[in-house]
């Protein structure tokens, strides 16, 4: 798991920091008090470093000591150039101390390199000298670049490459047959999938307005002006985050963590039109927990959210991460499996029910167990909600059968 490195002198401020990206992120963090132990410890171990928080107290002739890992600087005061900071590639921002509201911008910032992890950057340009300066300018910041010299090569790299969230492009290479290319992108992948950010002449206004209008979130000044660039593709992509953050939420079930039915509506229509027009597999599967209302009643309806909890857990852990997996109801479940063999459907869901009749839970009245119902319909039907339907009605089979069991239709 990647784990943030605090090089401080103050442990007790280290030990705020940590604790804080514990609670609030579930960011695990070691702290060390000089930035040669801390050299040591990233030459002689393998692990996985999301990112730096750095006390100047500890290194104050040299801010990026390591320049190839995204590192927050914290000043204590120390008098620091915003032009220095902004060549520093690997540098996300600085802050004054680690209390209150820096603190929280801290967090903020490690968030920031969370979601640079799995998203990437196309830089677009003719010219290479501007492709390399952004390239240099973003690479240690812990996004992937990838480069393109032309319209083709645009298109081809949105298309083919998943977790592209920022578009920067030179506005030169947009103007052809009436800034058709970026009307183009802007159709296929709106303002919260996609953040275009162009690069204009400042003497060109025609060129910004026609911009903006055609689906631009912004444009940046040509020549380069380092801390202007700098300081919009980081609020630019601040707010892709944000936008990613609430659409994730607006997807997930609070106590479970899982897809809600809103998702699954949105999704599962998609997939079935997908798989059903290539002839592709797909099982559905409907899940309830037996005698849930018996559990609430007897044992309280927080022993009745562990049960739920645990039953999430327990199909995050026998199904694959390309299942979709959604909570629909109170206690009730369903499952999108891709590529499951109608013939391996039972293996795979018996599975699952194995697996929460060995989950066991303390209560004031004894131990609890419980089990579960499954109902899967394999193959396509004529739409996603008969294939729900169908399933359904397997699930209440297995419920009249008896309960704790698993039917394929």
């Amino acid at each position: 798991m990647a784990e943030i490195l605090i090089i401080d002198t103050d442990s007790v401020q280290a030990g705020t920091v940590a604790e804080h990206l514990r609670v609030h992120l579930e960011v695990s963090s070691t702290i060390f008090d000089s930035v040669e132990s801390a050299g040591e410890k990233i030459a002689s171990a393998d692990i996985d470093i999301m990112a730096i928080i750095l006390n100047l107290d500890a290194s104050p002739e040299n801010y990026s000591p390591f320049p190839d890992m995204p590192t927050i600087v914290v000043t204590n005061g120390m008098p620091t150039s915003g032009r220095q900071i902004a060549f520093a590639a690997n540098v996300l921002d600085y802050i004054p101390d680690c209390r209150g509201y820096h603190l929280e911008y801290v967090l903020q910032l490690v968030k920031r390199v969370m979601f640079a992890r799995n998203a990437k950057i196309l830089v677009a340009s003719k010219e290479k000298v501007n492709r390399t300066l952004m390239r240099k300018l973003l690479g240690n910041k812990g996004y992937s670049i990838i480069e393109a010299s032309g319209a083709k090569a645009v298109m081809t790299s949105l298309y083919e490459h998943k977790n592209i969230c920022m578009l920067l492009i030179d506005g030169d290479m947009c103007e052809e047959k009436n800034f058709a290319m970026i009307k183009n992108i802007r159709n296929d992948f709106k303002k919260n999938q996609l953040s275009i950010l162009a690069l204009c002449d400042r003497a060109m206004e025609y060129q910004r307005i026609m911009l903006l209008r055609c689906g631009a979130n912004d444009c940046i000044d040509k020549p380069l002006r380092i801390e202007e660039f700098q300081v919009r593709v980081m609020l630019n992509l601040q707010l892709m985050e944000v936008i990613s953050e609430l659409t994730e939420f607006s997807n997930r079930d609070f106590l479970t963590r899982l897809y809600n039915r809103k998702y699954l509506f949105e999704i599962g229509s998609a997939l079935f039109e997908n798989y059903k027009r290539d002839a592709l597999e797909l099982t559905l599967a409907m899940i309830d927990i037996d005698d849930m209302k018996s559990i609430n009643d007897t044992h309280g309806h927080l022993v009745g959210d562990m049960v739920i909890k645990k039953t999430a857990r327990a199909l995050n852990s026998n199904l694959r991460s390309a299942d979709v997996i959604a909570r629909i109801g109170g206690e009730e479940f369903c499952v999108l499996a891709t590529k499951v063999r109608q013939d391996n459907a039972f293996a795979v869901f018996e599975r699952v029910r194995k697996s929460i009749n060995e989950e066991i839970i303390d209560t004031p009245a004894g131990p609890l167990k419980f089990g579960i119902c499954i109902g899967a319909t394999t193959g396509i039907r004529d739409s996603f909600e008969q294939m729900i339907h169908d399933a359904d009605t397997l699930l209440y089979k297995a419920k009249a059968a008896g309960k704790n069991r698993v039917i394929i239709g």
